[in-house]
């Protein structure tokens, strides 16, 4: 809901104090910036879409169907706060955190504030914040490791709070990257002054989320439980894991056994200690809380009960993100801790009190009117975005009045920033966080700065959400940088004494080890049609050196027909009817290669393997991310050139082929060989091998002329980087025998079958399996163990035979059938013994109300 003021309305001005003067700890960075001339703050933006554009970082916008992801709108002019204010912002934030806290407990225990009449109990039980499940009508301690509170500066230059975010906070992995991004934005900021670090806090929030567990280790085992990929902040919850050593996980990947949580790994049930959690509350426990949940584990209301996993934040903190407990903070302040409140909030009025809702009402015929009305719960919606007094809207506020608050429009402060057009001025909405660990409170010396779109009227504000400021709807982000003052304590001490304690073992969640093994299978297969394609290409040249006009027909036909088995986009080329494909190939290419639709393609390969590794952001390195995100480039521009000449798009496989090949490259030379590597070597080298035993039948299968067949084995060879090291070992001409022998036999051929089965051999050793079992008593073993034998023991004179009878070569033909047959067995087995059980739950049946 958004607003605008009157003309002429006066906001606080963040910058400067008067015309041309800036405010004492913005002046050096100023002169900073005007020093590099008018062209500064241009140059400024486009390093700033430079970094955002290497660093992968997004959000995600939900739309029909899909979810899109966008670039994280960055203002890369920073919002500079002085420390006097900071100080006085920090202590008011310690309060709140505190009253906050103690309301928390009361709220789910003694409930002392409902009984004594300092709160309506109207206000909790309405609310689809108190989660009823979980009173447990004891002074059981809670506490609130996390709190975050919006601000918003006042005219007179005050910060107050317009919502307290106590459920999920999310900001903090959005505020780290920004801080990354002016780091190397402003590498000369030393000279602005002191600007306080915010590494010490996130080091000391993770030191502290082990102090509150029960053991107190310091290798207790931390997840941050995201709802999944779909979700807008996801970018968030994979960086900020990334950054502090967090297991990123899901519901799905997680089980409750005797009252503690369990992480589902290759390796059994690991216990959680810590959830971060950034799934709201009633989709947690489809058990106890919401029912229709897909995002949560069954018994999480049971494991907070228990009290064996610590929750960051616990169930049942949204009910103080109730606004209609605003108007009230002054009062329970009092009651509490005997003090005056220090960060307030705007004016709320709650429509239940009926005091309140006839002020209200009393304006209701002013023009304009003076307040906005907002709901307590996100799913009640307003008429004509809650600001003009309609009939509708007042039977609403008459018949439910309890369900609404009502504040005066608020004018949030101004602050300066760039844009693609240059200066300009924006507004600000300000995300404080706090960290807590059972003892201290922790104010983070910055913050999440989000400013409205520039060069609009001024709006007015009466909650956060404010579509004025939302990423959406042009709104942006900034770093803020508090000046002056010591900062925090050295690390170490934050960090307290080292541990000598043995790290706890590292879980491989199910789910995660199938999304690596997908990632090789799609990399790989995309990789295989590429050369495909280009060697098929390549066959349309006339002038191609040493073949003629009848051998490039017949390779071309091989290799076109093998293109439509391996990726299954039946009928294809393997249709006899269908001449038109051979004559004119440019449709059906086109299709194969671009159509992201179409199961198979090139394209549908290549989002698969990007959809893939977007859940698994936590796991791939920034590297691994400007490699997919140039593929991710290149498949936009492929929608957009939908209609192009084919010999346009085609262009394309050579920087997209260097691509894959650097992304095997790097998952090669720089993960660790632990089980995630391993899936996903297995799934490429299993896809790998599936290619060969395809292209070898294909292609080599039926008899041919002494000419096509040796142009169809210069082409093998070609398709397999082996042309040139062949000549060099055999120096003879080419013959199906020694050829055959290098593609299935030659152990030191990175690209022969014999080399992918026996890694997968390597690989399937490897893999768990029940105590006392050896390899070949588990179906995985016993199938790539007769792949690699019946590959070994293959007779390459044999192979090479053709039957004069049939015009076939009867043994290769039955030895790649064989292994065909074989390799998804052992896809199909792997998946059952190490995946299944992290699909998804869903619901047996469904109800529906009649009438």
């Amino acid at each position: 809901m958004t607003v605008f003021s009157a003309p002429g309305s006066v906001a606080y001005d963040e910058a400067f104090a008067g015309p041309a003067e800036p405010r004492t700890h913005w002046r050096s960075f100023f002169d900073h910036l005007y020093a590099g001339g008018p062209q500064r703050p241009g140059r400024l933006w486009d390093e700033a879409r430079h970094l955002l554009r290497e660093s992968g970082a997004v959000y995600a916008v939900p739309s029909p169907g899909s979810t899109q992801q966008r670039s994280w709108p960055f203002d890369p002019l920073p919002l500079l706060l002085d420390h006097a204010d900071w100080q006085r912002l920090e202590a008011g934030m310690i309060q709140r955190h505190r009253l906050l806290t103690l309301l928390l407990r009361d709220l789910y225990g003694l409930q002392r504030v409902l009984s004594e009449g300092i709160l309506p109990p109207e206000l909790i039980f309405s609310n689809g914040g108190f989660l009823f499940p979980l009173w447990s009508g004891s002074t059981r301690k809670l506490t609130l490791p996390i709190y975050a509170a919006d601000l918003v500066r006042l005219a007179d230059g005050r910060f107050q709070v317009v919502s307290d975010r106590t459920q999920a906070p999310s900001g903090h992995g959005y505020v780290l990257q920004n801080r990354r991004l002016t780091n190397r934005l402003y590498p000369a900021r030393s000279t602005f002054g002191s600007i306080q670090p915010l590494q010490p806090f996130y080091r000391a929030m993770r030191t502290g989320w082990v102090r509150l567990t029960p053991r107190a280790a310091q290798n207790a085992h931390i997840v941050l439980m995201t709802p999944g990929p779909a979700n807008e902040t996801h970018y968030e919850h994979t960086f900020l894991a990334h950054a502090m050593g967090l297991t990123l996980a899901q519901g799905n990947d997680m089980t409750v056994r005797g009252g503690r949580l369990c992480l589902k790994t290759l390796n059994g049930l690991l216990p959680v200690d810590v959830v971060l959690r950034r799934v709201d509350e009633d989709w947690c426990d489809p058990l106890e809380l919401r029912g229709d949940s897909l995002l949560g584990v069954v018994g999480m209301t049971q494991v907070q009960r228990e009290g064996h996993t610590v929750m960051a934040n616990p169930l049942g903190s949204g009910i103080l993100e109730n606004l209609g407990l605003q108007p009230f903070l002054p009062a329970l302040c009092r009651f509490f801790l005997g003090e005056d409140l220090h960060l307030n909030n705007p004016e709320t009025l709650w429509l239940g009190d009926s005091a309140a809702r006839n002020h209200v009402l009393s304006s209701w015929n002013h023009d304009p009117f003076p307040w906005a009305i907002l709901p307590l719960q996100p799913e009640l919606s307003l008429p004509l975005n809650g600001l003009l007094p309609d009939e509708s809207l007042r039977r609403q506020l008459l018949t439910h009045p309890a369900r609404f608050v009502a504040r005066p429009l608020i004018h949030p402060s101004i602050v300066p920033g760039i844009d693609a057009q240059g200066m300009c001025r924006r507004h600000l909405l300000l995300r404080a966080f706090l960290h807590h660990d059972g003892n201290t409170s922790l104010v983070m010396p910055g913050g999440l700065a989000r400013v409205s779109p520039p060069r609009e009227s001024e709006p007015t504000t009466s909650r956060v959400e404010d579509a004025s400021f939302s990423p959406a709807q042009g709104g942006s982000t900034k770093d803020v940088w508090v000046m002056g003052g010591k900062g925090h304590p050295p690390p170490e001490q934050l960090m307290g004494a080292p541990s000598h304690e043995p790290l706890p073992p590292v879980g491989l969640p199910s789910r995660v080890a199938e999304n690596l093994f997908w990632i090789g299978r799609y990399a790989e297969r995309a990789e295989s049609v590429i050369r495909l394609f280009r060697e098929a290409t390549t066959l349309r040249e006339e002038e191609e050196i040493g073949l003629g006009r009848e051998q490039r027909q017949y390779c071309r036909h091989r290799l076109l027909t093998t293109l439509t088995h391996v990726t299954g986009t039946y009928p294809g080329f393997t249709n006899p009817d269908a001449q038109s494909h051979w004559s004119n190939p440019d449709h059906e290419l086109r299709s194969v290669l671009i159509d992201p639709t179409r199961t198979g393609s090139l394209a549908y390969s290549l989002q698969a393997l990007i959809q893939a590794s977007f859940s698994l952001r936590d796991r791939l390195s920034s590297d691994t991310w400007w490699i997919l995100d140039n593929i991710s480039t290149h498949l936009g521009r492929w929608q957009r050139q939908r209609g192009d000449d084919i010999n346009h798009l085609l262009w394309d496989l050579g920087p997209l082929l260097q691509g894959l090949t650097a992304l095997a490259g790097l998952t090669w030379e720089n993960m660790n060989r632990d089980l995630g590597w391993l899936f996903l070597d297995l799934g490429r080298r299993l896809e790998r091998a599936m290619f060969l035993a395809q292209l070898l039948e294909t292609c080599l299968g039926k008899g041919a002329t002494r000419a096509d067949e040796m142009a169809m084995l210069e082409r093998l060879l070609a398709l397999n980087d082996g042309l040139e090291s062949f000549r060099l070992h055999f120096q003879t001409r080419l013959e199906v025998e020694p050829v055959l022998a290098k593609l299935l036999q030659d152990d030191t051929d990175p690209r022969s079958l014999v080399f992918q089965l026996t890694l997968m051999e390597e690989h399937a050793r490897q893999t768990p399996r029940p105590t006392g079992h050896t390899l070949y008593r588990t179906a995985l073993g016993r199938t790539v163990f007769e792949s690699l034998a019946a590959i070994r023991l293959a007779d390459a004179a044999t192979l090479a035979r053709i039957d004069p009878e049939t015009g076939r070569r009867e043994a290769l033909m039955q030895l790649t059938e064989r292994i065909r047959n074989l390799l998804p067995i052992f896809s199909e087995t792997a998946s059952n013994n190490y995946f299944r059980h992290a699909d998804s739950p869903h619901h047996l049946f469904t109800t529906r109300t009649e009438g």
